[in-house]
């Protein structure tokens, strides 16, 4: 597997992980729309001096993409950054922490499925595995309560994120030829104007200036850096592969829950944590590879010179990674691969 793919997703994860935690432990009680719109507007804010420093030239970028480039980043913002964190804020200001952490790995059913039904991903027998150990430790430590067998509004909403950022994930995907930092601030502008206006024209509530920087930083950090990373991600691995690193997310904010905010999940917990590890194990042990074709391809994006890119530059410009237009002539061959740009055919 490409290891940086690999970690890319994990640091990701753990990064989007500690948002519950932080919310409930930093910011407290806030308007769901509100606590959307600031997360986001963290990311765009945070995003916004990286696009700077990086000098893209972002009108360029985003008047060149294609009709359907267009309808791609249109439904990721509406899907992942206008609706899916409206549905988390909610469940984050009536749920546990732990609640939202657990159900947070149902993110992982949804992007695999939709990888597989309607992008054909390729899904190796390992990933399916590994997918039934993580989703099955998942509803075993959420219907294993005190309580007994409930399910909550605020799980429910939990699951509707969920859905909205499987579908998030695979038009993301999908949006090669845009940087993953500007991708990502895009989406925390657009997503966190709407969701700040809705609350202004709803609600008007109340809150303080130390909610408000704390949202935004926690918005820095768990949407913004954590985005580019998952980004990178699902170019590298393919979006299957990265939904299920990104489940060992939900998993560290259960840990911080119980640590940081003192609450008690079901014992059956401690049961179900091997059975996720196992999951992600089985993943990292997945090898695909067979005959394939390659054909003509002409695009830009951030590239070493590995055996799909064997033009000539200077000196400086073989040793490290560098961003150019660039033409792939056909080729026929076999190699270990993963679901990257420049291997998205159907199984």
């Amino acid at each position: 597997m490409k290891k940086k793919g690999l970690y890319s997703a994990i640091i990701s994860a753990i990064l989007f992980g500690l948002s519950p935690v932080a919310c409930k432990a930093i910011v407290g009680q806030m308007p769901s729309s509100l606590l959307a719109g600031l997360l986001y507007l963290g990311s765009g804010l945070g995003l916004t001096g990286v696009v700077l420093r990086q000098k893209l030239p972002v009108y360029d970028i985003l008047k060149s993409l294609s009709r359907r480039q267009q309808v791609n980043l249109t439904g990721a913002i509406l899907s992942g950054g206008v609706a899916a964190p409206l549905f988390l804020a909610y469940s984050i200001r009536s749920g546990t922490a732990t609640e939202v952490s657990l159900l947070l790995n149902f993110e992982t059913v949804a992007t695999t499925l939709l990888a597989w039904m309607i992008f054909h991903e390729h899904i190796g027998y390992r990933v399916w595995i590994g997918k039934f150990f993580i989703i099955g430790a998942s509803i075993l430590v959420l219907f294993t309560g005190s309580e007994g067998v409930r399910l909550s509004i605020s799980g429910l909403s939990v699951l509707a994120a969920c859905f909205l950022w499987g579908i998030d994930n695979n038009l993301t995907r999908e949006l090669e030829t845009i940087p993953a930092s500007l991708l990502a601030c895009v989406k925390g502008w657009t997503a966190g104007t709407f969701n700040v206006i809705l609350f202004i024209v709803l609600f008007r509530s109340p809150v303080t200036t130390f909610q408000v920087s704390g949202t935004l930083v926690i918005g820095a950090l768990s949407y913004g850096v954590s985005l580019v990373l998952f980004i990178h991600a699902l170019r590298e691995i393919g979006a299957a592969r990265t939904s299920t690193w990104f489940a060992s997310g939900p998993f560290v904010g259960t840990i911080l829950s119980v640590i940081v905010l003192g609450e008690r999940p079901p014992g059956a917990y401690w049961i179900a944590a091997p059975l996720m590890f196992l999951g992600m194990f089985l993943l990292y042990w997945e090898v695909h590879q067979h005959y394939h074709q390659h054909e003509r391809l002409a695009h830009s994006h951030l590239h070493e010179h590995d055996e799909h890119h064997p033009h000539e530059h200077d000196e400086e410009g073989e040793s490290r990674k560098h961003d150019h237009a660039h033409i792939h002539k056909p080729t026929d061959h076999t190699h270990v691969h993963w679901p990257d740009i420049h291997h998205r055919h159907i199984h």
